[in-house]
């Protein structure tokens, strides 16, 4: 009979952790599209204003370190290298939200506040971002 209650409390929990991930907690690529879509907050490595899709990286969510966050060569999603310090231009997709830029991870000095639907060029510095903030 202990067993019983033992395994349906180790099933429980199992099951309690499982629904308790968050889609932040997941790795966040937007929609994984080539365009720069409605929604998504979209960096990309040499700026062009967003007319190709080459070396380009989308979020839905915030993120708080791009040192582990790899550009890719849309669509194909091959990873290529780090993105944090290594950004040119953002354009803020994100249909409720301005997204700010921090300077450093874990959201440290926040430097630059994009508001909704607005794109530029940027300062490489590029950490981390949140929206909302």
């Amino acid at each position: 009979m202990r067993v019983r209650h033992v395994i349906a409390a180790a099933m429980a929990g199992a099951a309690a952790m499982a629904v308790g991930a968050t889609p932040a907690q997941a790795i966040d690529r937007g929609d994984s599209k080539a365009a720069c879509n409605s929604g998504e907050i979209c960096f990309q490595w040499l700026y062009d204003n967003f007319s190709t899709s080459s070396y380009q990286r989308h979020f839905w969510y915030n993120d708080s370190n791009h040192g582990d966050d790899y550009w890719s060569n849309l669509p194909d999603l091959s990873p290529a290298f780090v993105i944090a310090n290594d950004a040119e231009g953002l354009w803020n997709r994100d249909s409720s939200c301005a997204v700010t830029l921090y300077d450093f991870a874990n959201y440290g000095t926040a430097y630059t506040v994009f508001p909704r639907d607005f794109r530029a060029g940027i300062s490489p510095r590029n950490n981390s971002h949140k929206r909302c903030a």
